[in-house]
């Protein structure tokens, strides 16, 4: 049996996931990062396919549920066309939620240091695997950047400014003197 309809079939409710909005507990967003159905020749029906899908949500809990979701989904549609369907399971993170004493410490060492921050752009959609820091300690992620006028994060152009290391330790060793008192 051809994959071909029940891929037609997974696209739209896969997407109808989440189609993010403000990042507020509500947010969901799934994105089909990759479809591959059958191989490139004539002739032949295809035998498999293959879907990639990037899940985001602000909460674990969330995360989960739209991946319960997918799989039900990609289950039913398989089901119907007569297909079996596998699963794995690539780049998982957790939510990062910063805590609020955490960013205050982070802030307070970027104050004395001079150095410009604040919440713009925040929250983020960014997918880290810095969330579970946060699961066991009270964790706030900083971004450290160059400014607006260079090339994104994941950009193909990006080319990390080696010249802003000496700024980013220079904020955690900060952070760590003000939290072991030794200013």
């Amino acid at each position: 049996m051809s994959p071909a309809l029940a891929v037609a079939e997974l696209i739209p409710a896969i997407d109808a996931l989440g189609q993010g909005g403000d990042l507020d507990d509500s947010f969901r967003l799934a994105t089909l990062t990759h479809v591959n159905i059958g191989e490139a020749t004539f002739g032949i029906a295809p035998a498999d396919a293959l879907i990639h899908v990037t899940l985001r949500a602000t909460q674990d809990t969330a995360l989960a549920d739209m991946a319960t979701q997918a799989r039900a989904l990609a289950e039913g549609a398989a089901a119907r066309a007569g297909l079996s369907v596998d699963f794995a399971v690539c780049d998982a993170f957790a939510a990062t939620v910063n805590d609020p004493a955490a960013v205050d410490v982070a802030a307070a060492a970027m104050e004395a240091l001079g150095v410009d921050h604040g919440p713009e752009g925040l929250p983020m959609r960014a997918s880290e695997d810095f969330g579970v820091f946060g699961w066991g300690a009270k964790a706030a992620m900083l971004c450290l950047g160059p400014g607006e006028d260079y090339a994104a994060l994941h950009n193909p152009d990006y080319d990390f400014p080696d010249d802003i290391i000496p700024l980013g330790a220079a904020i955690f060793e900060r952070i760590t003197r003000d939290l072991l008192g030794s200013g």
